[in-house]
């Protein structure tokens, strides 16, 4: 598996270059990219320009998300899924092969079985844009108390409701986003992850329910980064993803509203010594620091 650095995730952005020097000082094997201004740079010059700094720091493309919007009309949504070939062509090229997209947690379109097998269609329609350029998509879903206000139905917000629809795809090239804030949030554990298939598994994130929260009462904003146990133990999770052959990026994550104040690089250094003490307390190798290994020398 790899390290991975989301700053989506993190809630906090900047330019490509700022994220690559943070991705490299705290030594993540991989990050997401925004593929959309990839592409967007690749049209004014080349698909090697948009990526040389990428290429420079020899890091590898975690993923990226899908800017499709699942509960659009349905001419919107074609159009969407249209602009699809371009961006799925150039993440091929830079060899890019895992991207994301999160359900709605609620719509007032259709009610929610009528709303299942759209899902389900838009889904596999994303996939027969993918597959043939090797890209899976990584599928989430949105469990924060306050994802389904102000909309007439409710759809998934729960981990039953959504390994059910994910599975109804029935693609190959569709399988699971597991972030383990919405996992917890959304009633699941971690019996539900174990019976997985790993390669039906494309990317991993790892947040956690503050312990003065209750996680049945939980926003979004209750998003903190990852500590070692609670209801779903991460130290179990990662054990158990080695166990299975996992590959895909684990990146950790947090709502920025709980690190207002801070700075970007601190909130990152917190991400990586977070991560970095849940995979040394799973017996796996982590990288050292570029300034650790200055400092042995």
């Amino acid at each position: 598996m790899i390290k991975n650095f989301s700053p989506q995730a993190l809630g906090i952005n900047g330019r490509q270059s700022e994220l690559i020097e943070l991705a490299l000082t705290y030594a993540f094997g991989g990050m997401d990219v925004d593929m959309s201004e990839m592409l967007r740079r690749s049209q004014r010059s080349s698909p090697e320009d948009a990526a040389k700094y990428l290429n420079a720091a020899k890091i590898k493309i975690g993923g990226f998300n899908l800017d499709v919007d699942l509960d659009a009309d349905d001419d919107a949504f074609t159009s969407q899924v249209g602009t699809l070939h371009p961006i799925a062509d150039l993440a091929k090229q830079l060899g890019a092969s895992r991207c994301y997209l999160r359900l709605p947690a609620a719509t007032d379109r259709l009610p929610y079985h009528e709303y299942f097998e759209t899902q389900r269609d838009r889904l596999s329609q994303i996939s027969q844009a993918l597959e043939p350029r090797g890209i899976k998509l990584g599928v989430g879903f949105k469990a924060g108390k306050e994802m389904g206000e102000g909309k007439e139905f409710a759809f998934v917000r729960n981990v039953e409701g959504f390994v059910a629809l994910v599975s109804a795809v029935g693609s190959g090239t569709v399988g699971y986003l597991i972030d383990t804030w919405d996992w917890v949030v959304g009633e699941g554990a971690m019996d539900q992850i174990s019976e997985l298939a790993a390669d039906s598994m494309v990317a991993v994130r790892l947040a956690s329910v503050p312990y003065d929260v209750d996680a049945a009462k939980a926003t979004t904003a209750d998003r903190v980064l990852p500590t070692l146990d609670g209801p779903l133990n991460h130290v179990k999770l990662i054990n158990h993803l080695a166990e299975v052959g996992f590959k895909g990026p684990v990146s950790p994550g947090a709502s920025s509203t709980r690190y207002k104040g801070t700075t970007r690089e601190s909130i990152v250094q917190k991400a990586q010594e977070a991560v970095d003490g849940i995979f040394k307390e799973a017996g796996l190798h982590v990288a050292p620091l570029p300034m650790d290994l200055i400092e042995d020398i």
